[in-house]
C-alpha cells in the first residue's frame, strides 16, 4: 500500500484532494496503538492529532469525583485530539483505544500549519467537528433520558460498526464508566439482552446473535449519531458477528 493509499484508509484523509494527502504522507506517521492505550488525559497537554485507520477510540469525561462517562467513540470516520491545534491548555477529558490498531499521527503544530493553507482540509475538518458536537449533544441527552439497556444496545452496535473483526476487547468496569452506571447496573442489563436473545456472554466473550434485534431494542441516538458523523453500518457478517468482552465479575 502506499502512503497515500494509507492516508484514504482514514475517511476524512480519503476526502481531501490526492495533491494534499501527498503534502499530509511527509507529515503523518503511522503508530500502532494497543488496546487500553491513554491518548490524552485530564490535565495532561495533547500534542498529537491521531487519525485512526483500523483502532477505535473512546472519548469520555471524567469528574472530580473519577465518576465518568463516554461522549463519543471514534473509529476511522473521524480524528482525536483535533482542538489541541488551537488549545494549548490541558485537556479536559480522557481519550483511551477501546480496541487495537493503527492511525495516522501528526504533530499538532504541522496539522495547524497545513490546516490554514489547505482550504479543503480546513472544510474537511470543520465539518467533521460540527458533526462529532452534534454527536456529544445526542449522547448527553441520550444518557440523560433513555434506558440502559437502549442505551447498552446503542453501544454494542454503535461498536461493531467501527470494528473491522466485530471484535471488541473490554472490561465491563470500563464498560460501566463508558455509560456512566454502576457496574451491577451492567451485568443486569447484559442480562436482559441476552434473556431476550439478543447477545450471549459466557467466559468473557459477548456474542451479538441478533443485531436487528438490538437495532430494534436501541434509542433513535443509535442512528442518528451513525448517520451524523457518516459511520456505515456493520452488515454483522464478519468471521463471526460477536463483541468480545472481558464480563467476568
Amino acid at each position: 500500500m502506499n502512503p497515500t493509499e494509507e492516508l484514504a484508509r482514514n475517511t476524512l484523509l480519503g476526502n481531501l484532494p490526492e495533491e494534499t494527502r501527498r503534502r499530509l504522507t511527509a507529515r503523518l506517521d503511522r503508530v500502532d496503538l494497543p488496546t487500553g492505550h491513554v491518548l490524552s488525559d485530564i490535565g495532561r497537554k495533547v500534542t498529537h492529532t491521531y487519525f485512526p485507520t483500523t483502532a477505535v477510540v473512546t472519548l469520555h469525561h471524567v469528574l472530580q469525583d473519577c465518576f465518568s462517562a463516554e461522549v463519543a467513540i471514534i473509529g476511522r470516520e473521524g480524528v482525536v485530539g483535533l482542538g489541541a491545534m488551537f488549545d494549548d491548555r490541558p485537556s479536559a477529558d480522557r481519550a483511551v483505544v477501546l480496541q487495537g490498531g493503527q492511525a495516522l499521527r501528526i504533530d499538532k503544530r504541522a496539522l495547524k500549519w497545513e490546516f490554514f493553507h489547505s482550504p479543503e482540509l480546513q472544510q474537511v475538518l470543520v465539518q467533521y467537528t460540527y458533526a462529532l458536537m452534534g454527536l456529544v449533544a445526542q449522547t448527553a441527552v441520550c444518557n440523560r433520558h433513555h434506558r440502559l439497556d437502549q442505551r447498552l444496545c446503542r453501544w454494542l452496535l454503535a461498536a461493531q460498526d467501527r470494528l473491522p473483526s466485530n471484535r471488541l476487547a473490554v472490561t465491563q468496569e470500563f464498560l460501566s464508566h463508558l455509560l456512566g452506571v454502576r457496574r451491577e447496573g451492567v451485568t443486569q442489563a447484559a442480562g436482559r439482552l441476552q434473556k431476550s436473545g439478543l447477545i450471549q456472554y459466557r467466559r468473557g466473550q459477548v456474542s451479538i446473535l441478533d443485531r436487528n434485534g438490538l437495532e430494534a431494542g436501541a434509542c433513535e441516538c443509535y442512528k442518528t449519531s451513525r448517520d451524523a458523523v457518516g459511520v456505515p453500518r456493520s452488515n454483522g457478517h464478519a468471521p463471526q458477528a460477536f463483541v468480545r468482552a472481558a464480563m467476568s465479575a
